[in-house]
């Protein structure tokens, strides 16, 4: 009696481990394309953290008596901007002026920034600081 030794793979054996190596390819795909996303989403919010604290660091540098410390809201004349300043970005800058009660010669300033995301929801990053007149 002779015994054939048989090399090779199944045709059951090809089809699963193609199986396997499909979902893996799709389960990398996906994990890459959110990573991506997530990415691209925490680029723009720290664009905007920056943005909005340099508006704050900007009017504080002013000093209090300054007119930009004027209350009131205002807007960026450029709106949108880019994150270096320049028109025609995604980013709309805010900021607001307000006499701090019950703290007297004291003004808030709060800088807020806001953009669309890619799927069109608009983010908000928010920042406040206080500036008191030291000149007493």
């Amino acid at each position: 009696m002779i015994i054939k030794s048989e090399k090779g793979f199944t045709l059951v054996e090809v089809i699963m481990a193609m199986l396997i190596l499909t979902v893996g390819i799709g389960v990398i795909s996906m994990i890459i394309s959110e990573v991506s996303r997530k990415n691209f989403l925490s680029h723009n919010h720290t664009q905007a953290v920056i943005m909005a604290q340099n508006k704050i660091e900007e009017l504080l540098n002013d000093g209090y008596e300054s007119s930009s410390l004027v209350q009131g809201q205002y807007q960026n004349l450029n709106n949108p901007v880019s994150a270096s300043g320049d028109s025609a970005g995604v980013f709309y800058q805010f900021w607001k002026i307000d006499d701090v009660r019950p703290i007297p010669r004291s003004k808030q300033i709060t800088s807020w920034i806001q953009w669309a995301d890619k799927n069109g929801e608009m983010q908000t990053v928010r920042l406040t600081a206080v500036c008191i007149d030291q000149s007493n």
